[in-house]
């Protein structure tokens, strides 16, 4: 089964995601900050690292549901059922991120944290571009590609076993940052722009305008 931009644009989970992308990229980018200041000898105080990418998370999450308002002028009503479920598919994702990520933190190595978090999500894409959207699944299996690059990359030194690995960093910005622009650009040009050229026009009703 393959989702039509029809469809896209009615399914509430799907329809804001290219607008998402953006955001996420942006934080995806900034969340790397503290771990480079890091491997410069330049740690930031424990508590302003951890609470740093817990205010990147919310502030991204709250920019997704304005970007959320904005498709829903654009394309109406999503429909009551969506395409798949986002909660039983991303819950536990970031559950299992969450646990890895405090082991690898407590326990080390450190380095392997961006690589199972791009294996992680790689393979929530997968899942999710299997229900229709086979853009997805590009995307997916280049994540897990990337997250398999990413651990082999990884140096096991002394000096550095208890922090973020700067290559598998560059992989992180490579493909959570700057790779998801463009196929944030082509999600709303694929699905989204090219599928409600007359949902954008409102009258003075606020309903769409159905003349050409």
């Amino acid at each position: 089964m393959h989702v039509t931009p029809e469809r896209f644009c009615k399914d509430r989970y799907l329809r804001a995601s290219g607008y998402n992308f953006y955001v996420w990229a942006v934080v995806n980018l900034l969340v790397t900050w503290p771990l480079f200041a890091a491997l410069r000898g330049e740690p930031w105080p424990a508590w302003l690292a951890l609470l740093f990418p817990i205010a990147l998370i919310a502030g991204g999450i709250f920019i997704a549901v304005l970007n959320d308002n904005r498709v829903h002028k654009m394309c109406g009503d999503a429909d009551p059922q969506p395409l798949v479920e986002a909660g039983s598919l991303w819950g536990p994702i970031f559950a299992i991120g969450i646990v890895l990520t405090v082991v690898l933190g407590v326990r080390g190595p450190v380095a392997y944290v961006q690589p199972v978090w791009l294996l992680l999500i790689g393979a929530a894409y997968l899942i999710w571009g299997n229900f229709g959207v086979r853009e997805f699944r590009w995307l997916g299996w280049t994540l897990v590609l990337a997250g398999g690059f990413a651990g082999l990359s990884v140096q096991p030194s002394a000096p550095t076993w208890q922090l973020a690995s700067r290559p598998a960093l560059i992989v992180w910005i490579v493909f959570m940052a700057a790779l998801w622009v463009p196929f944030g650009a082509y999600i709303n040009w694929r699905y989204l722009h090219g599928a409600t050229p007359k949902a954008g026009r409102l009258n003075a009703s606020g309903t769409a305008d159905p003349s050409p």
